[in-house]
């Protein structure tokens, strides 16, 4: 089934995109033969106040190896493996647009290439600054990145700006190509969506974004086709409505976990939905086949409150969750979501990681609260860095991103750093590790947004240091998985 384009002109602003984006900047090397050593893309081995870590760092269970910069403000990593070289490349995206590594040394990654927000510029742009990206989606078969542009990017505001997404090709990742630019009237953050034929983008949070509902309080999820990338197209019907106890707000990521169903993070809670196959519709109270654009509801909800301290908005916003498909402890079989809670004010009240239970939610509970009667999750368990060893006590504050290995998860907390909490107990969380970087001593202090495990290492995306590669030291139980997949794994 096809759909009219959405927003009218797409064809026109995106053939004017592609024009004014050509290519991308001269990449830092030819190609493979000719590569820098990682060494001299990245500064070498040696330990300095500019790429490195002060002696009055905080850390503990976790090595410090190195840290790389490229553009700036990165907000997202995520990761390709390229066969015919042998070896992963990273990508990162933030304000200052799309950077490359080689991770030919793993320890040490290589800056092969980038794409500057300048790049990125469409007519009528007024700054060089990409917003920002998160949750960077990629597609490891086609080798494409999808760079999700915020309509507050740019100069704009979410009633003035032009919100979207940039299909960028890095078959060859010294030099990545744009290929097109695709408007939505959507765009914080994306997700891809059986197996990257689709693109679920979300966000942000005011409906000042032209093409919205003005009853809606936020953003819902709206669906792309990108079977064709060089002609994607946008469904009318958004999904994912009503969520907030009937009201339809912000959705702010989309996570797909390992059985495919996609789970909808936002102001309202979680809720997992079937995007392909025939399934049991708890809603509708029927069989019927789901597919991107009309998922099937699996469970969900929202969460009390773990922060009555913080705004109303706050409360009760979901920024991103993963579902443990994994039994845990006394826990059925993936009953568990783990949860950010986003709260970005005192670091005593800042927002938390959660840790909630989905029984009571499989019959379609969570898409039939109301104010009057509204459904809650159980919450297991809640975490927070403060009073921690190692905690900030000013700065910003919050969780924010996390990946799962086994049993931990490493999270990052904008000023509190990178936390490694061992949730083999989900009633009981527990700091096992950290990493944060104060500033001082001529240092910029760090601000973690996301944290991912890869290949046995730990990237971290900061906003002020660019990239820090860790090494966690602490020990791996449950079901360790080396090779794991974000934002989607259902690659």
């Amino acid at each position: 089934m096809k759909a009219k384009p959405l927003v009218a002109g797409a064809v026109a602003l995106a053939m004017a995109a592609a024009v004014q984006l050509g290519g991308a900047s001269a990449a830092f090397a030819a190609g493979p033969a000719s590569s820098p050593s990682d060494n001299s893309a990245h500064g070498g081995a040696v330990l300095d106040d500019v790429h490195n870590v002060p002696t009055t760092a905080v850390k503990g269970n976790v090595t410090f190896i190195d840290n790389v910069r490229g553009v700036s403000g990165y907000s997202a990593l995520n990761f390709i493996n390229y066969k015919k070289y042998g070896y992963d490349f990273m990508f990162a995206n933030g304000t200052g647009g799309l950077a490359v590594w080689s991770l030919k040394d793993p320890k040490h990654p290589a800056l092969v290439s980038k794409i500057t927000a300048a790049e990125l510029r469409l007519p009528g742009d007024t700054q060089d600054r990409f917003w920002e990206g998160e949750n960077m989606t990629v597609d490891p078969k086609r080798k494409l990145v999808f760079l999700t542009r915020d309509p507050r990017g740019f100069g704009g505001t979410v009633s003035t700006g032009q919100s979207g997404v940039y299909i960028v090709d890095v078959k060859n990742p010294w030099k990545p190509e744009v290929v097109t630019f695709h408007p939505i009237p959507a765009g914080h953050t994306a997700t891809c969506i059986n197996d990257c034929k689709y693109l679920w983008s979300v966000g942000p949070a005011n409906t000042g974004t032209p093409g919205q509902d003005p009853s809606w309080k936020g953003v819902p999820v709206r669906v792309t086709d990108i079977h064709d990338i060089k002609h994607p197209y946008t469904f009318d019907q958004a999904v994912d409505l009503g969520r907030h106890d009937g009201v339809t707000d912000y959705v702010h990521s989309v996570d797909v976990d390992k059985n495919g169903i996609a789970w909808a993070s936002g102001e309202g809670g979680v809720r997992g939905y079937w995007t392909q196959g025939r399934h049991y519709d708890p809603v509708l109270k029927r069989n019927r086949v789901a597919t991107a654009y009309d998922p099937v509801p699996y469970a969900g909800g929202t969460v009390v409150a773990t922060n009555p301290a913080g705004t109303e908005f706050f409360d009760f916003f979901d920024h991103n969750a993963y579902h443990n498909t994994e039994k845990v402890r006394g826990f059925d079989k993936g009953e568990l979501l783990y949860i950010t809670n986003e709260n970005i004010t005192t670091c005593s009240q800042a927002g938390e990681f959660k840790i909630a239970s989905l029984k009571g939610s499989y019959d379609g509970e969570g898409w039939r609260s109301t104010p009057e009667n509204p459904f809650r999750l159980d919450l297991i368990s809640h975490w927070s860095p403060w009073g921690k060893e190692g905690s900030a006590t000013t700065g910003s504050c919050s969780a924010h991103w996390f990946t799962v290995n086994g049993n931990i998860v490493a999270q990052g907390w904008y000023g509190q750093g990178t936390r490694f909490i061992d949730v083999s107990d989900p009633r009981n969380p527990t700091q096992v590790g950290y990493f944060r970087v104060p500033a001082g001593e001529g240092v910029t202090g760090g601000s973690a947004s996301a944290v991912y495990w890869h290949n046995g290492l730990v990237y971290v995306a900061d906003y002020n240091r660019g990239v820090d590669v860790l090494r966690f030291d602490g020990k791996l139980a449950g079901k360790p998985d080396d090779k794991i997949c974000w934002n989607s794994c259902d690659k």
